[in-house]
């Protein structure tokens, strides 16, 4: 009995060393170019990555090439956000964790905005990978980097002995595989939600939270996955108004994570598939325009001189001088109109709180039989 005892409590041992070593990414890393799938060089990755993490922080001291000055980044992991400046741009990020994965979320403003979402994860032979989503107004990509690091390949498991025993290696358990009893919301599958807070170009700006509800219930199978009601958070990755001569209004906004009613949440990536609002929408990027005002501006202008021409040419019959008054009533329109085009903007993109607007999933949603369990409080 007792060296059942022993041998359960070294398993819970081992178990909960691993489990702690698979979240803890310090060492220093470098990419593995040839096992690594880089598509987007505008944000090149590290060649080498310092890290250095406690309970609460994981600082990261990047280098584009090993001798090279280095750039410091900073992650809280309590959920709180924290802003780095980089250049001439400044990086807000925020991160959490799902199981043993670290994900972050990064709103870059600058010269270019764009955002970053990205994905840490540790294998069981000592190597870091990293996938990363860059997301643009003219689309998205998504590379994966993976790096390596001598220092942080995992110990051999420990042993268990006995007086006059020889050492034998802890049993370990396989990685267990995917199970066919996984309920699957597939990429591609749309999802019709509500908005819950008003989003529009004229208060909105990049960065700013988006909160909505599922307006539907999903199921797969005949089994509900997503209940009516969860809730969904996005991010607006651009809000850009409309030019006083040319130019539309637009706006784009990126979901990120559901949380169904009883807390389990999924984090993924989604974009608008349809909008119930005024404006025109990219269903390929998820990007809405508000109407253009270069044709109202011209015709603004036609009506304004039109007018004065017809007002010079009454003051001028009445002085004898009709064709002065024609010149002078159509400058002084013309004037009028261009002078309203210039003090206006063309319509800014309103989405009202209670919109409905359809989700397109851009990632597979995995949930299992205990994700979808009531759970009491």
């Amino acid at each position: 009995m007792r060296t059942l005892l022993v041998a359960i409590s070294a398993s819970f041992v081992i178990a909960s060393a691993s489990a702690q070593s698979s979240r803890d990414f310090s060492g220093t890393w470098t990419l593995a170019s040839d096992e690594s799938a880089i598509r987007d060089f505008s944000v090149p990755p590290a060649r080498v990555l310092n890290v250095d993490q406690t309970a609460g922080v994981l600082s990261v001291s990047a280098s584009l090439e090993p001798g090279l000055p280095t750039t410091r980044l900073v992650y809280p992991l309590d959920g709180t956000s924290q802003k780095s400046r980089i250049g001439d741009s400044t990086w807000n990020a925020v991160s959490k964790w799902e199981g043993n994965a670290l994900l972050m979320n990064i709103i870059v403003s600058g010269p270019q905005d764009y955002s970053l979402f990205e994905r840490w994860s540790r294998t069981g032979d000592g190597r870091l990978t990293i996938t990363r989503t860059v997301n643009r107004p003219s689309g998205e990509t998504e590379s994966i980097f993976v790096y390596t690091s001598p220092q942080a390949s995992r110990p051999a498991p420990p042993t268990i002995t006995r007086s006059g025993e020889s050492p034998r290696p802890a049993a370990i358990t396989p990685t267990p595989q995917p199970r066919s009893s996984d309920y699957v919301v597939a990429s591609g599958t749309r999802v019709l939600m509500r908005l819950t807070n008003p989003v529009n170009t004229k208060r909105t700006m990049a960065g700013d939270r988006v909160y909505l509800q599922t307006a539907v219930p999903v199921f797969v199978n005949g089994r509900l996955i997503i209940p009516q009601g969860s809730y969904v958070t996005g991010t607006v990755t651009e809000a850009a108004r409309a030019g006083r001569l040319k130019g539309k209004a637009a706006l784009n906004l990126r979901f990120e994570s559901v949380t169904l009613p009883n807390g389990t949440t999924r984090d993924f990536r989604g974009r608008a598939g349809s909008v119930d609002s005024r404006g025109q929408l990219d269903r390929a990027e998820g990007r809405i325009e508000g109407d253009g005002k270069g044709g109202e501006g011209t015709r603004r202008v036609a009506q304004t001189t039109a007018t004065g021409a017809g007002l010079g040419t009454i003051v001028g019959a009445a002085t004898g001088h009709v064709g002065t008054g024609l010149g002078v009533g159509a400058a002084a329109g013309a004037a009028a109109g261009l002078a309203s085009v210039f003090g206006s903007r063309g319509s800014d993109v309103v989405i009202p709180q209670g919109t409905t607007m359809e989700l397109v999933l851009d990632r597979d949603l995995v949930f299992t039989d205990e994700d979808l369990r009531q759970r009491v409080q």
